[in-house]
């Protein structure tokens, strides 16, 4: 499915760290939808996009569900990339946010380095003066005596490099017990304020003409991954005097298990450098680059998929013969879960193309202000509007149908 956006709709970003409930948070307004869930929320490596309505309403509003800053298998400038492409790019047509939700769990004992991380990355996105449109909520409620939740929910409060700063600049706290009626309650406020800021990596990449190493975020991240490479390169240095010890005393197996390390470090230097390279890259280059890689992500995985469900099949052809053979069903049901997980990746990034439609007036005008990028290719409709596809090819039929190419 590919959603259409424009500047008149409202559409509100889920931002925090894996596990804080954002995929939940979504499925509150999308009942019918299966494949949303807190298994899902660890698979989010791309921006992704939902369709919805406020309870008992026919109010529509748009969800953006975001990866976290805690990716172990990921670095921190590939996520810093995605989300910046994508809040650039839908700023160019016009596509204002109309607020930022920003998830915390409750039951987190202490508030520790990726969760700082996660928090850091996101006030430098922001900038400080688009904090009021921001909503610190705090999850599961449940998983935590009321008062001990009290108490961490006033030190986020109260500690400036926490939340302090930002309620003192506007920001709202609210607890969400992961139920409709308080998320319904969050996305109220937010819809009722009728204000769509300008963030700061947008005004840096897209008004200011930045790249995005040269942004507030850019600069954060790179100075985390510059201390972390150092550290590596002092680690390596470490081994190999290991390494050479070993070698010595004709210890074979030390001796590669410590070049395996080494390999490691060596590989996590490597990709540092070619993320660094990329961020290199100004609003329109950023997101060529981030297409490109989606869409490369989107045919591994259906590349995977097709070859499990072949894998699949041919092992439940054979389990006639061999029921009784536990370790047989055991490999078919490890293979059902395996595809049932590259499904829901596959979801999760298809969930991430979108068109934007804008009336061709507002387009006239965000053109000049904004420099819409050349590359979308447009359609006028009946209607007299004017359709601008990014990201994937929407063609309108004579009988007002859309078709996804």
């Amino acid at each position: 499915m590919v959603v259409e956006l424009s500047p008149e709709d409202k559409v509100i970003a889920l931002m925090g760290m894996t596990g804080v409930g954002k995929s939940s948070f979504i499925q509150l307004f999308m009942p019918n939808i299966v494949g949303i869930g807190e298994d899902l929320e660890s698979f989010t490596t791309q921006v992704g996009i939902f369709e919805c309505n406020m309870p008992n309403s026919d109010e529509r509003f748009y969800l953006v569900d975001t990866p976290g800053f805690d990716d172990s298998n990921r670095p921190d400038q590939e996520i810093l990339r995605e989300l910046s492409s994508w809040l650039t790019r839908t700023y160019s047509y016009d596509i204002r946010l109309s607020g930022i939700i920003y998830l915390h769990r409750i039951m987190d004992v202490r508030f520790g380095g990726a969760a700082m991380r996660n928090l850091s990355m996101f006030k430098k996105l922001c900038g400080d003066g688009n904090l009021s449109s921001v909503v610190l909520a705090t999850t599961f409620w449940s998983q935590v005596d009321q008062d001990i939740g009290g108490t961490r929910e006033q030190q986020l409060k109260n500690t400036p490099s926490f939340w302090g700063s930002m309620v003192n600049r506007g920001s709202k706290i609210f607890r969400h017990d992961l139920a409709e009626a308080s998320g319904a309650a969050i996305i109220q406020y937010l819809l009722d304020r009728h204000e769509k800021p300008v963030y700061a990596i947008q005004d840096e990449m897209v008004n200011k003409n930045m790249t995005l190493e040269e942004t507030a975020a850019g600069s954060e991240v790179q100075a985390e991954m510059d201390k972390l490479r150092r550290r590596y390169e002092k680690d390596i240095q470490d081994l190999k005097q290991e390494m050479g010890k070993a070698l010595n005393e004709r210890d074979e197996t030390a001796r590669e298990e410590l070049e395996k390390e080494k390999q490691k470090f060596e590989e996590f230097i490597e990709r540092e450098r070619e993320e660094r390279e990329k961020m290199r890259a100004n609003a329109e280059a950023l997101w060529q680059q981030r297409e490109a890689e989606r869409e490369k992500e989107r045919s591994e995985h259906l590349k995977r998929m097709e070859d499990l469900q072949k894998q699949y099949l041919e092992m439940k052809q054979k389990t006639k013969e061999v029921q009784k053979d536990a370790e047989h069903q055991k490999k078919v049901l490890e293979l059902q879960k395996q595809i049932a997980v590259e499904q829901a990746k596959l979801e999760a990034q298809y969930n991430a193309r979108f068109s934007i439609r804008s009336i061709s007036t507002n387009m006239a005008t965000t053109s000049k202000a904004r420099q819409v990028p050349p590359d979308g290719r447009h359609t006028v409709t009946s209607a007299g509007e004017l359709e601008t596809v990014v990201g994937t090819v929407i063609v309108r039929g004579g009988n007002g149908s859309d078709r996804a190419g």
